[in-house]
């Protein structure tokens, strides 16, 4: 093999790599789905942590009372996470009970 023809194989070869290199830098990611509240609630389980979403006291079941549910533990808050009522420690956002909505 000649000096030529190696040199144009290895300049060939170092273009072939760029291209596909800046071809996967183009490439655009997968489109990413949030997960819904009623999505969510259907693999979250007591133990479990809840989205950070439901540690805020302004997602906080204000009239738990009314809707047939016990009285938040100290620390706790009932929050509904799509069909459920979900009683969310705030302070860790561990999931204490589950109580699903009634119609």
């Amino acid at each position: 093999m000649n000096r030529k023809s190696l040199i144009a194989g290895l300049a060939l070869a170092t273009c072939m790599s760029a291209v596909s290199v800046t071809a996967l830098a183009q490439t655009p990611a997968e489109p990413t789905v949030p997960k819904s509240a009623s999505s969510t609630t259907h693999s979250l389980q007591v133990g479990d942590r809840a989205p950070a979403k439901y540690q805020r006291p302004t997602e906080a079941v204000k009239n738990w009372k009314a809707k047939g549910l016990k009285q938040p533990e100290k620390e706790s808050q009932w929050v509904r996470l799509g069909h459920n009522y979900v009683l969310v420690q705030i302070t860790n956002a561990q999931i204490l009970e589950i109580v699903p909505v009634k119609k």
